[in-house]
This record gives structure tokens, C-alpha cells and sequence, in this order.
């Protein structure tokens, strides 16, 4: 067997060392910069948990809140006109202060017993509204909420005054 001693020195050595220690530095380059990018990282699955746990707190909660306010059903167009008797027509005058009923002026509580009166007299009685233009719009919510206590739910409304 023959044996062949490399010396220090020698070329092909000193070359090999010098391949082998390039190299090991490019691989502890990459791996720094993988901790630094590791490091660096945010992990957003916890953001994604937390907006998913958000909306179903707002959608369950939402389910809870009460529908406030006046609501009517709208007639359809098929809808043809009505024929009421005289007694089944009570016609409110809404006035910046108070209400006009039958040529008197009035105020809410007595327009919710004037409404009540005769909600008792005929189930079927019709609130006209008639407003002139420059009474203020609150007037005209106040009118339709004493018509929802009172339980009077059939509602007209005309914007023209006609005295």
C-alpha cells in the first residue's frame, strides 16, 4: 500500500480548507438569518381567533337588541279604496303645541283618551292625520305614537290642511 503524506503547505490542501471554510460560514449565515427572520415573525393565528370570537359576540348580541320605534305595514298596490262611515273617521290636527280634534285644542293625554274612547266604541276606526307644512315633524311622531298606545292601527296621512 502506498502512502502519501500531505503537507501543510501543500496547494491542494490549503485550497480544500479554505472551500470547506467558505462554506461552513455560508451555512451559519443562513441559519442566523433564519432565527432573525423566525424571530422577527408574528404569528397571527391568535388575531384571526380573536375576530372570529368578536363577530359571534356581535351577532349573538345583535339578536338581543329590541326594534324600538313605530312600524307600519304599507299598503300594497293592489290595494283599492276604502269606504268608511262617519263614525269610524277620527281626524287629528297636529299643532306645534297640542293637537286640534272636533275644533277644540287638546293635549297628548287627552288626545290618548279621545283615542281610546273611540278604539272602544269601533275596533274599526282609521286616524286621519292632517298636518300643515310648517309644523315641526316631531309633532307628527308624537300623533302616530299615542295611535300605537291607544291601538288604533289603521293610519292615514295627508299633508295638505283642509279646515
Amino acid at each position: 500500500m502506498i502512502s502519501v503524506k500531505i503537507c501543510r503547505n501543500s496547494p491542494g490542501r490549503s485550497s480544500k480548507m479554505k472551500n470547506n471554510n467558505i462554506i461552513i460560514k455560508i451555512l451559519r449565515r443562513r441559519e442566523k438569518l433564519k432565527r432573525e427572520v423566525e424571530q422577527s415573525g408574528f404569528d397571527t393565528s391568535s388575531i384571526g381567533d380573536l375576530a372570529f370570537l368578536l363577530l359571534i359576540f356581535f351577532v349573538v348580541t345583535a339578536s338581543f337588541i329590541l326594534r324600538q320605534g313605530i312600524f307600519f305595514s304599507l299598503p300594497s298596490k293592489e290595494t283599492g279604496t276604502i269606504k268608511l262611515k262617519k263614525d269610524q273617521i277620527v281626524e287629528v290636527f297636529p299643532l306645534n303645541e297640542g293637537f286640534r280634534y272636533e275644533n277644540e285644542i287638546i293635549n297628548r293625554e287627552k288626545l290618548t283618551q279621545v283615542l281610546s274612547g273611540q278604539r272602544e266604541k269601533n275596533k274599526k276606526s282609521v286616524l286621519f292625520i292632517k298636518m300643515k307644512p310648517d309644523v315641526k315633524y316631531d309633532r307628527l311622531i308624537d300623533t302616530l305614537s299615542v295611535a300605537r298606545e291607544t291601538g288604533l292601527n289603521k293610519v292615514s296621512l295627508k299633508n295638505d290642511f283642509e279646515e
